[in-house]
Order: C-alpha cells, then sequence, then structure tokens
C-alpha cells in the first residue's frame, strides 16, 4: 500500500491584502501566542477589510483571542496603527 504526495500549495501573491493581514497577525506571535487564535484573528481582519465587519474593534471582539496578553484596546490601537501603515483600505 502507497499514500499519495500532499497536495502543492499555491503561495498568495504577497503584494495581496489577504497576505499582507496574515503576515502582520504573526507579527502579534508574541501578544497571541497561539497559532490558531491569530488565524482566527486574520480571518475576522479581512471580514472587516471587506466590509463584512462594522469596525477593527468588532473583527477583535469576534476573534476572542483568549491567548492575547494585553488589553483589547492596545491590541485595537497596534492593529490600527499597522492597518495605516501598510495601506490596508476598506473596498
Amino acid at each position: 500500500m502507497t499514500t499519495k504526495p500532499p497536495a502543492s500549495v499555491k503561495e498568495a501573491d504577497p503584494n495581496s491584502p489577504l497576505k499582507k493581514i496574515y503576515t502582520m497577525v504573526e507579527d502579534f506571535k508574541d501578544i497571541i501566542p497561539v497559532t490558531n487564535e491569530r488565524y482566527r484573528l486574520a480571518f475576522c481582519l479581512n471580514k472587516y477589510l471587506n466590509g463584512e465587519a462594522d469596525s477593527i474593534k468588532e473583527a477583535l471582539i469576534s476573534a476572542k483571542p483568549e491567548s492575547c496578553t494585553i488589553d483589547i484596546h492596545e491590541l485595537e490601537r497596534m492593529v490600527t496603527e499597522k492597518y495605516i501603515k501598510l495601506n490596508l483600505t476598506k473596498d
């Protein structure tokens, strides 16, 4: 019996907004040590970018990063600064 090799993964364009969000959230690995919580946060922030969430704060509340070592208001400030720095705008 043999096993098949895993499917290949196509890397996202590094200039796409989605890739920028996931890369940005990885910068918070010291603040949010659980990988799945960072992925969920990136997903929720992408929903904000697409207009499915009203604010960054709402996206943070939806993500519920329980392992976060700082206050949610401080995290909101940091994420907002990164959004501005990366020039991510809502559609």
